[in-house]
């Protein structure tokens, strides 16, 4: 049920970004989505769907004093926690990959308070894909392959490339494993309506401790 509400959740949270988008053009056109942005809307809009399924929730920011730390939120249930980890990434290259995996080292080691309790960890991030390759392989690494939709890539111009790696395996050693990694596309170019593959909104949930 937790992972349906999740998903819901990510579906309607592509309306909020598009939202999110307008009313702060053109940072997000030129850089992304600021981090606290990201997670604080993912996080209200989970809570709003928690909520009408009768599972309201508390959240918060975890505190953390790491300098550049990125945000990380906690949604506590009843007898479940999600820890929502927001980390954009400004370029494709490997310093911005590996910036966001020891942030979710951070989260596994320092920043679950209970690593028993039920519940999700949700990595939501955005990347525009520039002309660089590794730009290009974003969503080669994110999914460990590439798009099913690749030719719509193609069609608006961009030629993705392959990642030598993935997350999945980047963060395996670090016990996060079975996860869903998804990419939406939540803004359309004006000229024909067509979802923009140039902006990725990605997301990645995980399952967190012992289901009963």
């Amino acid at each position: 049920m937790l992972d349906d509400l999740v998903s819901l959740a990510l579906r309607q949270f592509q309306q909020d970004c598009v939202k999110l988008c307008e009313h702060h053009y053109p940072t997000v056109h030129n850089r992304g989505m600021r981090d606290p942005h990201m997670g604080k809307a993912l996080a209200r809009r989970l809570m709003r769907v928690l909520e009408a399924h009768d599972r309201p929730a508390q959240f918060h920011l975890l505190d953390d004093s790491r300098p550049h730390s990125q945000t990380v939120y906690q949604l506590q249930l009843d007898g479940a926690a999600v820890y929502i980890l927001a980390h954009r990434l400004l370029s494709g290259n490997l310093a911005c990959r590996d910036a966001l995996v020891r942030d979710v080292a951070w989260l596994l080691n320092h920043g679950i308070t209970n690593p028993a309790e039920p519940g999700r960890v949700i990595i939501v991030s955005d990347h525009w894909i520039d002309r660089t390759n590794a730009s290009k392989a974003i969503p080669s690494w994110w999914l460990g392959h590439q798009p099913i939709h690749a030719d719509s890539y193609r069609a608006q111009g961009i030629k993705l490339t392959s990642a030598t790696t993935s997350l999945a395996e980047t963060i395996e050693p670090l016990g996060l494993t079975d996860g869903r990694y998804r990419i939406f596309h939540p803004l359309f170019r004006k000229k024909d309506g067509l979802p923009l593959h140039k902006y990725l909104l990605l997301t990645a949930t995980f399952p967190l401790g012992v289901e009963e």
